[in-house]
């Protein structure tokens, strides 16, 4: 992949921001930066970095959201404020438990968990 200085925007945008963004966030963060960039560009750039793995795209309610680390790890969302955390866990053991209960051979997957944050999160 060639540098492009747009390229560089997009992907310095999402390396500072570990607020795992939408294409539409970074757009508006790049025009600051690089004000004749488009929607477009900021998309194919976005998915170039994906496709080299390195950034890690997910959904969320049908929204593709970004992830500069591309370590392996699931992602916990808050029902009520809609941040998105990092959880870090032995995939492992999860996929040695589904594999003991399903009839399928599970060799990989990500998991995405909903819930309320611990700021969220009412005791009952």
């Amino acid at each position: 992949m060639r540098y492009s200085k747009q390229r560089a925007a997009i992907l310095e945008i999402v390396n500072l921001n570990p607020v795992h963004p939408t294409a539409d966030w970074v757009y508006e963060q790049a025009r600051k930066t690089v004000p004749n960039i488009s929607l477009g560009t900021v998309y194919r750039n976005l998915n170039q970095l994906v496709e080299t793995k390195v950034l890690q795209a997910f959904r969320y309610k049908n929204v593709i959201h970004y992830d500069s680390n591309t370590e392996n790890h699931s992602h916990f969302i808050c029902d009520i404020c809609s941040q998105i955390f990092d959880l870090y866990h032995s995939h492992e053991e999860v996929i040695s438990s589904l594999n003991k209960i399903s009839n399928h051979r599970i060799t990989g997957g990500q998991f995405q968990l909903t819930g309320s944050c611990e700021n969220c999160k009412v005791d009952n």
